[in-house]
């Protein structure tokens, strides 16, 4: 029988510390086991049950770009200023984002993360080489958004992925350490270029929000060149994402991904092999009453329907569990996914 794996990809406490008691209500309860902890987030989780303790070790601008090398042959390669050669440094992952400008402080919305089109991360990127390619920087749009920025000699530098800044404030994930200073200015000049770009007076003429800034993030901590592609030990299937490190992730490690199906229903009712499955969401986008709806509650009735042997629910860094056999376990209370999260009690 299948076990089903769901990732919310940007979920972090802050959200159930947010969450209105009506939603709260309203979200589907079931006798979960304990929370764990999970080192490194749900990209290392992922990456050492596959057997793959090297990516896991890797930055994530470090795989994303090894898979892109990987596909050199049919991949569109980086734009490279005319005339000079993209110097050998770490890769950063480049994340575009909208913020909203407050009295005191830069708030981070929750649909803060944009997704450009392909003809804006290409324009994008060849307006960044005709500024900033004198110095050495370079963007590679990925897919299946963001951009891997080359170039950037930032080492030690230490930055936070902008799902955890998501519902709080710019300020709370500013670069710190070694190479921050560098980093930080670049973030600087590029917010001052951002400012009068015609990409973003394109987008509000079109009542689009404006991209705010290109958050960097994912690198400088010892890139790994070459790593190696191999098959994954555990042997899934396919994952199911629309994230550009799972697509790297999987290309390494030869695992089929595929597209998100529209909700747990759908996925449980496709053909396919009797096998763990994983799909990775971005639950920000979603939000957690439709979360709820299409893929917790869901995934819940199957397990109490015998169609999944258990779900896993990673919160990133957190996962709790539900088995066919906890529905008998009646010392442990019902809660919703938010509160064993968070709560991490049996």
């Amino acid at each position: 029988m299948r076990e089903l794996v769901i990732i919310l990809a940007d979920f972090f406490l802050r959200e159930a510390e947010a969450a209105s008691p009506a939603l709260r209500v309203s979200l589907s309860r079931a006798r979960f086991g304990a929370a764990r902890s999970m080192r490194g987030g749900w990209r290392d989780w992922l990456a050492r049950r596959e057997g793959r303790e090297d990516l896991a070790l890797a930055d994530p601008a470090a795989v994303v770009a090894a898979a892109a090398v990987a596909a050199a042959a049919t991949a569109v390669p980086p734009p490279t200023p005319s005339g000079q050669g993209v110097p050998e440094h770490s890769p950063w992952l480049v994340t575009p984002l909208h913020l909203l400008a407050g009295m005191k402080t830069v708030h981070v919305p929750m649909n803060a993360v944009m997704t450009l089109t392909p003809v804006e991360s290409r324009q994008l990127a060849s307006e960044f080489a005709a500024i900033f390619g004198a110095d050495g920087l370079a963007l590679q749009p990925i897919e299946p958004s963001g951009f891997l920025l080359h170039g950037l000699d930032a080492e030690g530098a230490e930055t936070v992925e902008p799902a955890r800044l998501l519902g709080g404030t710019l300020d709370e994930g500013l670069p710190s350490g070694p190479g921050s200073r560098r980093l930080r200015q670049l973030m600087t000049e590029v917010d001052l270029w951002l400012h009068e770009l015609p990409l973003n007076r394109a987008r509000e003429a079109r009542n689009e929000p404006r991209l705010s800034t290109l958050w960097v993030w994912g690198g400088g901590q010892g890139f790994r060149e070459g790593l190696p592609r191999s098959a994954a030990r555990e042997g899934w299937a396919a994952l199911y994402a629309d994230d550009a490190w799972v697509a790297a992730f999987a290309q390494l490690t030869r695992i089929d991904v595929r597209a998100l199906p529209r909700d747990a229903t759908a996925l449980l009712s496709a053909p396919g092999a009797d096998a763990a499955m994983c799909v990775v969401l971005p639950s920000a986008a979603l939000g957690l009453a439709a979360l709820d709806a299409a893929w917790i509650r869901p995934a819940i009735e199957a397990v109490h329907e015998g169609k999944l042997r258990g779900v896993s629910i990673v919160g990133n860094d957190r996962c709790v569990t539900l088995s066919s056999g906890d529905a008998w376990r009646f010392w442990r209370p019902m809660r919703d996914v938010l509160a064993a999260l968070a709560e991490g009690t049996a």
